[in-house]
């Protein structure tokens, strides 16, 4: 797991909408984004409507069931979102929060409006395929022409076990005669 950080191929400072991309760019990763806290997933990028350095947050048009959001509507203090009218997110596992809904904004903040906007600082994330362990598998699928190969090596095997459970049957009662005599 690493921490969520807004490397979403969007540039420092600015801000990229879905659809956005240029034709024949390369699709970006899906990334799960995990509550920091007790690590529950709360959103992924598939809903991602855009991320910003400069708020350090990630707006997404979605979230998971695990975020919760309080219905309380605060003035916002914060430089650059004064006036603004939003409602705290947190997990609903561990209480934590993870960022707000700006519910009325000045014309400047509107792409912030009614979007969930998490706090990375709160987050960490997972990369869907960025395992580094993968499975070996060469094998060929079980056919009709592979498949007779693959019985007549069981009979033979099986061939095999019954002569070594008699040698092994003669072995115990040799033995257990040598030791009635003894």
């Amino acid at each position: 797991m690493e921490a969520a950080s807004l490397s979403l191929g969007l540039s420092p400072g600015t801000l990229k909408r879905r659809g956005q991309e240029s034709p024949g760019s390369e699709k970006l990763p899906v990334v799960v984004f995990l509550c920091a806290g007790c690590r529950r997933p709360v959103g992924d990028t598939l809903s991602c409507e855009a991320s910003n350095e400069d708020t350090n947050c990630v707006l997404l048009q979605s979230v998971t069931l695990n975020v919760s959001v309080d219905k309380e509507q605060r003035l916002s203090g914060q430089p650059g979102e004064y006036g603004c009218l939003f409602e705290t997110l947190f997990c609903s596992g561990c209480k934590v929060t993870l960022g707000s809904i700006f519910r009325c904004t000045p014309r400047h903040l509107d792409y912030k409006k009614d979007l969930f906007c998490l706090n990375v600082d709160t987050l960490e994330s997972y990369t869907l395929g960025s395992s580094e362990q993968k499975a070996n598998i060469n094998e060929e699928p079980l056919t009709l022409e592979n498949r007779a190969g693959l019985e007549e090596s069981l009979e033979r095997a099986e061939t095999i076990l019954k002569v070594l459970e008699q040698r092994l049957s003669a072995v115990e009662s040799s033995f257990a005669s040598l030791h009635n005599m003894g």
